[in-house]
């Protein structure tokens, strides 16, 4: 599903906790949403404080105070230790849960970037959304659904938020992208490396590159205006998806910077072409 606003789908998780019928797992595509923080903890009181709604926030009880002081028993927040998310940071998890909830109601556990899960906690995860317990609820977090396993989001209730990053395809934006996929990077190196002097701004750009096909994929927003991508198949745009998603892992890492845009450069060319 498609939320434009925010609050539709605040609209819709209130009748689902009015009538009962709360999901076990929900997966939230963010695409680059802003204040994402702030929309989650919205949803964790909503899940975990009886007093607080989209609408007008509890904010006074002990449970919304804890919650945002990141001090709430109930509420476990996952995040990648180094590069991936551990089996052992779940498995942590599950046992926590073993007890029940401090105020006898619902349990909730946020896993941000299930990207990053890996095959061992992925397994790991999936058999807890196999098993879902009662009053225990996953919420797992990820810019792009294409990016975690199939399995897991077959168990899961999916949204999609409203991407805010077009508004920053900007002229530098548009001349980086058209200059990687019409196969002039090594005629313009140097005015690549001029939008993206260093691994900063790289990350920005190639972020928003990949917002962009994904945009273009799911037809969001009309992005052909500014470049006509019609001669590409879906499958070539998934491909070069997984050259960005590569070289935004590499620039992580401590290696010549120059030699790894020149890199990135040749792995788009050889997609292209």
């Amino acid at each position: 599903m498609k939320f434009d606003i925010q609050n539709e789908f605040f609209q819709l998780i209130s009748k689902e906790i009015k009538n009962n019928r709360v999901s076990h797992a929900y997966l939230i595509e963010t695409n680059d949403f802003l204040d994402i923080d702030k929309f989650i903890n919205i949803f964790a009181k909503m899940l975990l404080c009886e007093n607080s709604n989209y609408n007008n926030d509890c904010n006074k009880c002990n449970i919304c105070n804890l919650i945002d002081n990141c001090n709430y028993p109930d509420l476990k927040i996952i995040e990648a230790d180094g590069n991936f998310i551990k089996k052992e940071q779940l498995m942590e998890v599950r046992e926590d849960f073993k007890s029940k909830s401090v105020s006898g109601g619902r349990q909730v556990y946020i896993i941000k970037d299930a990207s990053k899960l890996n095959s061992s906690s992925g397994n790991t995860i999936l058999k807890f959304l196999e098993e879902p317990s009662n009053n225990i609820i996953a919420i797992l977090l990820t810019k792009s659904r294409f990016n975690v396993m199939e399995t897991i989001l077959s168990r899961c209730q999916i949204f999609s938020l409203e991407s805010s990053t077009n508004t920053y395809f900007d002229d530098n934006f548009y001349i980086l992208l058209e200059t990687l996929i019409n196969r002039k990077g090594f005629l313009a190196f140097d005015e690549i490396i001029s939008i993206i002097p260093n691994r900063e701004e790289a990350s920005k750009y190639l972020n928003f590159i990949e917002d962009y096909f994904f945009l273009y994929i799911n037809n969001d927003v009309d992005v052909s205006k500014k470049l006509d991508l019609s001669h590409f198949t879906y499958d070539k745009i998934y491909k070069l998806i997984l050259v960005i998603e590569k070289y935004l892992q590499r620039l992580q890492v401590n290696v010549n910077y120059k030699l790894m845009i020149d890199n990135l450069i040749i792995e788009i060319d050889e997609v292209v072409q």
